[in-house]
């Protein structure tokens, strides 16, 4: 099933700027080869629902990874049945 899902990461806790664990979840998507255009209020993901949504996860493990302990995450999945 294709997905397009719109993610937002938002860690807390980090202080003020969160653009070095926005570029981390950046790079993990390009990691993944999919689709994806970042946007001012999070990134849209689009590709294969699974490797989409091992790509979300990926992005949580790789944010915890830097130290941002809790984040808040917000996504809304729409799929196109291709």
């Amino acid at each position: 099933m294709h997905v397009i899902v719109d993610l937002c990461v938002v860690p807390l806790g980090v202080g003020v700027s969160v653009s070095e664990y926005i570029a981390t979840c950046e790079r993990t998507i390009k990691t993944h080869g999919l689709s994806h255009h970042l946007h001012a209020y999070g990134t849209k993901i689009e590709g294969d629902w699974d490797a989409v949504m091992a790509c979300v996860k990926a992005c949580h493990e790789a944010v915890h990874a830097q130290g941002a302990p809790p984040h808040y995450h917000h996504h809304e999945a729409g799929d196109t049945h291709r």
